[in-house]
């Protein structure tokens, strides 16, 4: 055992100066490509002709496929390869959301590929010069549709890269070669082990503990992959509903919170499902290929969705939390203001969303938004009069003539409770209850009196006719007394009296008093009126009512009042 064991380690010593020498001729053969990548770690491969395209493919493919295989991986070193050999794809026409997943899949397929298939010569691929000289865009891998074209529309422009239609096809290809041997020197299985891995969440003993049709393939995917997938999608369903239960039940309860924070607990939740269902699929389950371009565009869609949502409760959080904690009545114009000035932000962030999803999932967003921009036009337009209303509701709240709750007079007659200044139209309520909606263009360009303001107190006028022959300061006192014992009247400003005119048959006064708001007008009057004409009675005061005497003379004497005028 002994003598075998240092044969041994003497086979070993021997063979180690082999290793190390293949090792450095593999370095060597690769210094060229690789060499001005360690100089240069942020330049691309070079792609500037389909000759320098494809090698820079080849050998960074290469450069991969060992690191997978190496005794001791190295992920730094495994991700710059594969970067490198993704970069020699044009993938402008991909979402963005899956560009990661696409250029990782489309590098192993197409390795996968020219691993299987005879490979021309270099010398007959158009290198630098040959573009040049020869003006070319395109090249086409001989006895295949595998095609190299000039990048003209991203920001890889003149680049040579294999066109999206190439990568689009990369699937149908592979299957039409995947039962073809591999050629001398290719590593084998990286594909397929890439196709049917899993992540760190999975144990390994469990997928080697499975029946073998668990481990069969259908449409790229295991059939533990399908499970996978299917229990994922169903779990996270039965997740976010009792939540959305839970959210809506909450919304119909009444509590006195002024920021209701519990509102955003639903739709944050869901986003996160959203994000977690997709690392699941993604990362663990490994689902590849057009079922996780579905599976996650799906999940991306929804993960927008749910951002939407969150951002309008938020900013109903928001408002009616500030609201609420300035004690702002709802129907107030600075209520109105508020909600408008937060939705129209939370409008703006929805847009900012959408509009990012919009170029997440690769559709033509700008030109979307410029249609829109012209129907918006067109949309102002026809709505000139909601437009006009809208912006003398902003100008209620700029000027302020008035508020919610103030007693207000309109240049027809018409006096009233403001009961709502909305950003379109202002509702009066009159005395006979009545509710009149004003558009608030109309209403901007009227004279209103506004007998709330600057205080809500309000001046009452009585007045009152004594028969001449009435002792004057006795009329005064006595309407002094009646208006100082009345409970509805001011202390201060204190009542006064004022002697305004001889009438053709009467003394005119007015009796001046101040009620504690214009709602009191009717009904104090009445009352003062009615003390004031009792009162009156029981002083003996008269009120003369309207009389003219009228003399008629005969003709002889007026004849004689004449003559002697004359």
């Amino acid at each position: 055992m002994t003598t075998s064991n240092k044969n041994g380690d003497r086979i070993a010593m021997n063979f180690l100066p082999i290793r190390l020498i293949a090792i450095i001729l593999f370095v060597l053969m690769l210094a060229p490509q690789v060499s001005g990548s360690n100089e240069f770690p942020l330049a691309p491969p070079k792609t500037s002709s389909p000759r320098e395209t494809l090698e820079s493919f080849l050998v960074w493919s290469k450069v991969f496929h060992n690191a997978m295989r190496a005794p001791i991986e190295d992920p730094a070193e495994i991700q710059d390869a594969l970067d490198r050999a993704a970069r020699c794809f044009d993938l402008s026409e991909i979402p963005p959301t899956l560009v990661s997943n696409v250029g990782v899949e489309s590098v192993l397929r197409l390795r996968e590929i020219l691993d299987r298939i005879p490979l021309p010569e270099m010398e007959d691929i158009p290198d630098k010069a040959a573009v040049k000289a020869q003006s070319i865009l395109k090249w086409r891998m001989a006895h295949t549709e595998i095609t190299i074209g000039r990048a003209d529309e991203n920001a890889r422009f003149g680049a040579f890269l294999f066109t999206p239609a190439t990568v689009d096809n990369l699937d149908d290809y592979y299957e039409e070669v995947r039962d073809l041997p591999y050629k001398d020197g290719a590593i084998q299985g990286v594909y397929e082990e890439y196709l049917y891995s899993y992540g760190w969440l999975i144990p390994d003993g469990f997928i080697s503990g499975l029946p073998d049709w668990m481990r069969l393939g259908y449409l790229g995917q295991a059939m533990w992959q399908w499970l996978g997938l299917i229990l994922t999608l169903v779990l996270g369903s039965a997740l976010l509903w009792p939540l959305l239960a839970w959210h809506t039940g909450w919304k119909k309860r009444k509590g006195n919170a002024t920021w209701k924070l519990s509102r955003l607990i639903f739709p944050f939740s869901a986003m996160g499902v959203c994000i977690f269902m997709e690392y699941l699929i993604g990362t663990q389950i490994n689902i590849t290929g057009k079922v996780l371009t579905i599976v996650t565009l799906g999940l991306e869609a929804l993960f927008f969705l749910f951002t939407a949502w969150a951002i309008l409760v938020v900013g109903n959080v928001v408002m009616y939390g500030i609201i609420t904690a300035q004690n702002i009545k709802e129907e107030a114009l600075d209520a109105d203001v508020i909600k408008l000035v937060i939705r129209l932000i939370s409008i703006i962030m929805i847009f900012a969303v959408f509009y990012r999803a919009g170029r997440y999932f690769g559709l033509p967003v700008t030109a979307v938004f410029a249609s829109a921009s012209i129907a918006g036009v067109a949309v102002a337009l026809a709505a000139r009069e909601t437009l006009s209303n809208f912006f003398g509701g902003i100008s209620i709240f700029l000027d302020r003539p008035f508020r919610a709750g103030d007693y207000i007079v309109l240049d027809t007659g018409e006096r009233g409770e403001v009961k709502a200044v909305g950003m379109r139209s202002t509702r009066l309520q009159t005395r006979d209850d009545i509710l009149i909606t004003i558009p608030n263009s109309v209403i901007t360009n009227v004279k209103i009196v506004n007998q709330s303001a600057p205080r809500q107190s309000f001046r009452i006028r009585i007045k009152v006719s004594v028969a001449y022959g009435s002792d004057l300061e006795q009329v005064e006192e006595v309407l002094m007394k009646t208006a100082q014992a009345n409970q509805m009247v001011m202390k201060r400003p204190t009542p006064r009296v004022r002697l305004r005119t001889f009438g053709d048959y009467s003394i005119n006064f007015e009796l001046l008093v101040w009620a504690s708001r214009p709602h009191d007008q009717g009904r104090l009057t009445h009352n003062l009126s009615k003390e004031i004409y009792n009162k009156f009675n029981e002083e003996k005061i008269k009120i003369p009512f309207p009389q003219q005497d009228i003399h008629i003379c005969s003709g002889e004497a007026e004849i004689a009042r004449k003559e002697s005028k004359e």
